[in-house]
């Protein structure tokens, strides 16, 4: 379908993605033993009276209006606004409302990323997966997913309709996720949802939108970080010999090892929302990191490893640079783990030596095996 002028500018923006830093630290642990740790879960508000026809608790700069029916859900974490739409035989599927800086990855990668949960391959052109659409005299793209196989707990194909909007610096991503035949039957609903969303008066115009950011240009400077979570229940089993490092602002857990050769390696864990500029993206960082070109989706495929554990699927990568980096470091490695889940990405890192690293390989597998992530 040709597309406007306007909706044309609605995909061509250079590069601002979300990603993250992280930093290495040193030290030598005499700790030894086997510490269980817990970051107490934050607590929620009370639960809000269904229904509620329009959001008061959304920014001032975008409003909507959630059709009749749909139970109104407290907002947590990133979501400005969250339902829960129940069918006739007690299926339901799940609304949000969220909001990210900027670009947010760009249009394809957050295209793809909602693909990749309903195990669909990616793709190159967003076209593929929806259409421009006017709402509120602005440019929305409405995107419409249903899995190729069955993937919910009931037995059922699972199905996306979304709404992602760019408008006063930021990208709003409006979702709806569940049952095929349930989010099928929700469809006239959801775009009158979508048509009810507008800006404030004299807000600023829409932010154009890239389909060539989050995993098209991968040697694009690190873009500015975004918050990380704050009070995320996280649970896990310290590994002997690991030691805890102060948490930097990024960071919501940080180690340091020693080998039996005395070097030290830095061990973090992060998480950020959204896709934080996609996994290969993030994958051909940390390759740049140790002095290795780029590589493609295929080769990602081909190279990285699944560790499951606690009902997560890890995609674990193990880089080594080719020649030592200088004379002091000499080889250096990265072991790295992503999670996608929940609107959210967590990224786990050991960096080092590269016989460091190796060395505390098992410890790294036994370590994201005992983490615990909501």
């Amino acid at each position: 379908m040709p597309l406007s002028s306007s909706h044309r500018l609605l995909v061509r923006l250079p590069l601002l993605a979300t990603a993250f830093l992280v930093c290495a630290g040193c030290g030598k642990s005499d700790d030894a033993k086997i510490t269980v740790y817990r970051i107490p879960k934050e607590t929620q508000p009370a639960a809000m009276p269904p229904p509620a026809a329009t959001n008061e608790a959304a920014p001032a700069e975008v409003h909507w209006t959630a059709p009749s029916g749909w139970e109104e859900q407290p907002a947590s974490g990133f979501r400005k606004g969250s339902f829960l739409v129940r069918g006739a035989d007690g299926k339901t599927a799940d609304v949000s409302v969220i909001s990210f800086p900027e670009a947010a990855g760009g249009l394809l990668a957050n295209v793809n990323r909602w693909r990749d949960q309903l195990k669909l391959a990616p793709i190159s052109n967003e076209a593929e997966a929806g259409k421009p659409m006017a709402v509120g005299g602005h440019d929305m793209f409405f995107v419409d997913l249903v899995s190729a196989q069955p993937i919910g707990s009931d037995g059922s194909k699972s199905r996306i309709l979304g709404g992602i909007f760019p408008a006063n610096g930021k990208t709003w991503f409006f979702k709806m996720m569940g049952p095929d035949q349930l989010v099928e039957s929700q469809r006239a609903a959801f775009q009158q949802f979508l048509q009810s969303v507008h800006t404030s008066e004299g807000a600023s115009g829409p932010m154009p939108m890239t389909a060539n950011t989050g995993g098209g240009n991968t040697n694009a400077p690190t873009p500015p970080l975004i918050a990380a979570a704050q009070s995320v229940p996280l649970q896990y089993t310290l590994p002997p010999g690991w030691q805890e490092k102060p948490l930097s602002p990024m960071r919501l857990a940080s180690f340091k090892a020693t080998s039996p050769n005395g070097k030290e390696i830095d061990v973090s864990v992060v998480s950020l929302p959204g896709v934080a500029g996609g996994d290969l993206a993030n994958v051909n960082r940390w390759r740049g990191q140790v002095t290795l070109g780029p590589i493609d989706e295929d080769a990602l495929a081909r190279t990285a490893e699944h560790v499951k554990a606690n009902g997560h699927d890890f995609l674990v990568v193990d880089l080594v640079s080719d020649a030592p980096i200088d004379v002091q470091q000499g080889k250096q490695r990265i072991l790295a783990a992503i999670l996608d889940e929940n609107e959210r990405a967590w990224f786990i890192k050991m960096t080092g030596e590269d016989a460091a690293v190796t060395a505390q390989k098992s410890a790294f597998t036994d370590f994201l095996r005992s983490l615990k992530i909501p």
